[in-house]
């Protein structure tokens, strides 16, 4: 099964016959920071929904708008997962930036916010149907100035989507009217294909693809290790990582292309094999090490699978790509999916960290890594 930001249920859901609107922004921000007329982002977003959805085209109201006052928790998806859907699936993306990146969960190791990680989730579906409205206020001495928010801040710069700027909340709500209609005329046009056609042509996904492989390999693998909130041990790519109280040594791999491509492949290779090597590390950690390895594509079971060299073990496909582990050698291979920029594999890392207390697998994690030193202890002390 390929893991993508999409399954096919997904995408048969996501079949409708109106256009699908998402107002990403901060919930509870003000606009403008400090003034007499401002508003409360959030119930500016729903003022808009009702709006926007009461629009009429030839007697039919074409539009459906999807805002984060929506989102619902599941068994199967989290609020945060709604989100990214959300994000993935609708035909205009409209995001309110005021510099915030956003809640990034509770995590010690979280460093993405979910504006930031919408935004990527519909940048790399379709940079075509974008638009930003910048409300960010740079010279307000309480402008959102946290790491993870500077981070955002440098990529949407660097993105130069930049729309109108408008001053007050009269302004913003003609700017994102406008906004609608030139998205719609645009989407007739070209058609929302077109606009998603080559996602990784501009941009930062862009100049990844244009570096050779080894260096590519070093951007993924500083990117993992960035998304894991770590520093770098001595050899480059491993670190040390506080999973449920204990220190976990994590050692990082990275396939710069397709793992169908035999020499991207290898450069990975089976990473377990060496685990002989890290013996000293170990003996200032709990457990491991577990094998962080980012693919620049998508990764399948059985490619994960083959890279552990064994069918005989537990599987698991999820949001951020495959989980491997073996009972018996106590090896645990995590396979992050569609690496093809920094924010793309810092949030596959972290949807990763996520999904270890959301599914209950944080303890078994630590608990298999802890068999896996004994078994590497063990091994380097064979002659």
């Amino acid at each position: 099964m390929e893991v993508q930001f999409s399954d096919r249920k997904e995408r048969s859901l996501a079949k409708s016959s109106k256009i699908r609107v998402m107002i990403s922004s901060r919930c509870n921000d003000m606009f403008p920071l400090k003034a007499k007329e401002r508003i409360k982002l959030t119930d500016l977003r729903l003022k808009l929904k009702r709006e926007i959805e009461k629009a009429e085209l030839l007697g039919s109201y074409p539009y459906e708008v999807w805002v984060n006052e929506d989102a619902t928790t599941s068994a199967e998806r989290d609020s945060w997962e709604e989100c990214m859907r959300q994000a993935r699936e609708c035909d205009i993306f409209l995001m309110l930036y005021n510099g915030n990146a956003g809640w990034k969960g509770e995590g010690e190791y979280s460093s993405v916010g979910i504006c930031e990680a919408e935004f990527q989730t519909a940048y790399s579906t379709a940079p075509g149907k974008i638009t930003i409205m910048d409300i960010f206020e740079r010279d307000s001495p309480g402008k959102p100035a946290q790491a993870h928010d500077r981070s955002f801040q440098a990529r949407i710069a660097r993105e130069n989507l930049f729309g109108p700027r408008p001053k007050d909340p009269a302004a913003l709500e003609q700017a994102i009217r406008k906004a609608i209609v030139s998205r719609t005329i645009d989407l007739a046009q070209k058609g929302a294909s077109e606009a998603g056609r080559g996602r990784g042509y501009i941009g930062p996904a862009l100049d990844w693809k244009r570096l050779p492989y080894p260096d590519r390999r070093d951007r993924m693998i500083a990117s993992a290790l960035a998304g894991l909130g770590a520093k770098a041990g001595s050899d480059g790519r491993s670190c040390t990582a506080n999973i449920d109280g204990q220190a976990i040594l994590f050692r990082i791999g990275a396939v710069p292309d397709s793992l169908s491509i035999a020499a991207a492949r290898e450069m990975v290779g089976q990473p377990h094999l060496g685990d002989d090597a890290c013996s000293a590390a170990l003996n200032k950690c709990f457990g491991g090490p577990v094998h962080v390895v980012a693919c620049h594509r998508g990764a399948t079971e059985a490619r994960a699978q083959r890279m552990l060299g064994f069918p005989n073990a537990t599987v698991v496909a999820a949001p951020f790509g495959i989980y491997v582990v073996d009972p018996v050698q106590a090896v645990q291979l995590v396979l992050i999916g569609n690496c093809v920029d920094d924010n793309a594999t810092r949030l596959g890392v972290q949807r990763f960290l996520d999904w270890l207390p959301q599914s209950g697998q944080r303890p078994i994690l630590v608990r298999v890594a802890k068999k896996r030193k004994e078994v590497v202890t063990l091994l380097a002390r064979q002659p």
